[in-house]
């Protein structure tokens, strides 16, 4: 029985007309007075932000890498483990580069402007 009223109330409310307000004017949207005007220039700004952040993480890993290696005091198993993080570091470095390299590159092959990015929004 109740199957049948659930069923009875999608019907109906499917089959009933709604109050359509066509012919009001339609929404006007204004550009915001602060902060980003469209999606692209957000996106821009994230992903600069994300490098800025990225660039910044490694140089603290190669400063803690330094400073474990300098306070080891000649324990092998101490330097060794602050090699490890100057390495990695190194190595993160490496590969923020060649992202970095790729998006460019990436965005002159598809033709996308990567310092002002368009994404298409409502007129």
């Amino acid at each position: 029985m109740k199957k049948l009223t659930f069923l009875g109330f999608a019907v109906s409310s499917l089959i009933t007309p709604f109050i359509v307000f066509a012919q009001n004017p339609p929404l006007s949207i204004t550009k915001p007075s602060s902060g980003f005007s469209d999606v692209g220039k957000f996106v821009t700004n994230l992903l600069q932000l994300a490098f800025v952040v990225a660039i910044f993480v490694v140089l603290v890993m190669l400063i803690w890498g330094a400073f474990e290696w300098i306070t080891s005091g000649g324990d092998k198993e101490a330097v060794g483990h602050a090699r490890n993080r100057i390495i990695n570091a190194l190595i993160g470095l490496a590969v923020l580069a060649v992202a970095f390299a790729l998006a460019k590159v990436g965005a002159q092959f598809v033709g996308i402007d990567l310092n002002n990015i368009v994404v298409p929004g409502p007129q």
